[in-house]
């Protein structure tokens, strides 16, 4: 018996899996390969020698690897799994290329962190998906790092290339900016972009647009533009996603602020 939810996001192929006792026979991989154990114990086979891989294990696979194994006949087991091409990984990251020195890291808390931003990855809302799309790409750059490679640091990129980002991001806030092109018009890695923007602002670059469209939302509520417009022209997917943003930032309904601030 097993449930298997896939689906790809941007250049990433994402899996979450609950099953009793599945098995892999012996098999290769054209891309890399980072599974996360959140349940039950895998036993794997890797290049002629065998691991058990408990709960909170990441297992890493380079491309072309041989690898096998699974779970006991009858056996609960819960995994996620993300497939990524060489190539794009170290683009991602900043990094010339990506080769893993280890194949398993046992940290539960870094485990579930990414396990928790796969399967927010495969939600249905699109914003849920782009939200945990920036989570996975920093938890990518732990992972790689815990690894043994070694990341570019970010000293170089200073506030002023963050203030160009947010520029950017203002001036096309009714549509979502895509990382690879805010990255492409800074001449960063996404990953880079994401761990400068964050540690400048204290949020991702998607969460300050996010930010700064309820901010604008609540100054065209108080000048008497109806919630359905504002939610338009500010790039909401409707109008019930602009309610629970400005409910979560203010406490209180675009509708009800609106009756308030009445004059």
């Amino acid at each position: 018996m097993s449930a298997m939810q896939h689906a790809w996001l941007g250049n990433y192929e994402l899996s979450s899996t609950t099953c009793t006792g599945l098995t892999f026979a012996r098999h290769s991989h054209d891309e890399c390969v980072i599974g996360v154990n959140l349940l039950g114990e895998e036993k794997v086979w890797l290049d002629r020698r065998e691991f058990a891989a408990g709960p909170g294990s990441i297992t890493l696979y380079n491309p072309g690897q041989i690898q096998g194994g699974g779970a006991a006949e009858g056996a609960p087991w819960q995994f996620v799994s993300l497939y990524v091409t060489a190539d794009q990984l170290a683009g991602d990251l900043g990094l010339a290329q990506v080769e893993f020195d280890r194949s398993l890291c046992v940290q539960p808390d870094l485990a579930q962190r990414l396990a928790a931003a796969v399967k927010g990855a495969l939600s249905s809302d699109a914003r849920v998906r782009e939200l945990h799309e920036e989570a996975l790409l920093l938890l990518l750059g732990e992972v790689v790092g815990l690894s043994g490679v070694r990341l570019p640091g970010t000293a170089a990129t200073g506030k002023s290339l963050i203030g160009r980002a947010q520029e950017l991001l203002a001036g096309q806030l009714h549509q979502s900016v895509p990382l690879e092109q805010l990255g492409d018009e800074l001449g960063l890695s996404k990953f880079h972009l994401l761990r400068t923007f964050q540690k400048e602002t204290g949020l991702s670059p998607r969460q300050w647009a996010m930010q700064l469209r309820t901010r604008r939302a609540k100054g065209l509520l108080r000048n008497g533009v109806a919630a359905s417009e504002v939610a338009h022209t500010l790039g909401f997917a409707d109008q019930s996603h602009l309610n629970r943003h400005f409910r979560a930032a203010y406490g209180i309904t675009p509708g009800r602020y609106q009756s308030v601030v009445k004059r």
